[in-house]
């Protein structure tokens, strides 16, 4: 992996450091603020609690059905 060094002010670095989560280096969390690693919704999903994950699926399962019950999408054989 190669490295570069850079200068930036050290109220910047101050706003990186607080940024910066448990386990990233500074380069992730450059990274994660500039959308350098976009990732999927999948990916982000991954990354939450799983009861939550869970509240979310059954949020859009519900607001799914709403929608097909108000517009139901015509399938074409």
């Amino acid at each position: 992996m190669v490295t570069k060094t850079i200068n930036i002010r050290e109220s910047a670095y101050n706003v990186l450091k607080a940024h910066k989560r448990s386990g990233e280096s500074f380069s992730d969390v450059i990274s994660r603020l500039t959308g350098a690693e976009e990732k999927s919704v999948c990916d982000f999903l991954q990354t939450l609690d799983p009861a939550l994950r869970i509240e979310i699926a059954e949020s859009v399962t519900s607001a799914k059905k709403d929608l097909d019950r108000i517009k139901p999408r015509k399938v074409s054989l």
